[in-house]
């Protein structure tokens, strides 16, 4: 397991929720607005919602679950490679930071170390690891 490959699954995280952001704007204009009460049916008054909003939203939830398996995939393998760790401090930081997407600040909170030592750990380790 590379830094690199730990460090993806926070990128993921982030491509995720701007997909579902996205997502959820496209299903909330998607639809009959409320604001009409009179009975009578009215247009959409100016937002698309032919197939191409369709389309838009199928190939948005494709790539979602494209990234949901690929972080699962990642996740499992960060854990199994942190679980090969003998040192509890070590496993902690790298299982907070990468895993849980924990900023250094946060982690070192955690984990009750200060920052810089965090920082070490995370730099000492993948140096001499790869």
């Amino acid at each position: 397991m590379t830094e690199r490959e730990l460090k993806q699954i926070g990128i993921n995280n982030r491509k995720l929720v701007q997909l579902k952001a996205k997502y959820e704007d496209l299903c909330s204009s998607y639809g009959i607005s409320a604001v009409q009460s009179d009975g009578m049916p009215h247009g959409m008054g100016g937002t698309q919602s032919g197939m191409a909003t369709v389309e838009e939203k199928v190939d948005i939830e494709r790539m979602i679950s494209a990234l949901r398996k690929e972080n699962r995939e990642l996740i499992e393998r960060a854990c199994e490679y942190i679980k090969t760790i003998p040192d509890g401090y070590i496993k902690a930081v790298l299982s907070y930071r990468y895993i849980h997407c924990f900023d250094i600040v946060e982690t070192a909170a955690v984990v009750r170390l200060s920052m810089w030592e965090c920082e070490q750990i995370c730099k000492v380790h993948f140096n001499n690891v790869f």
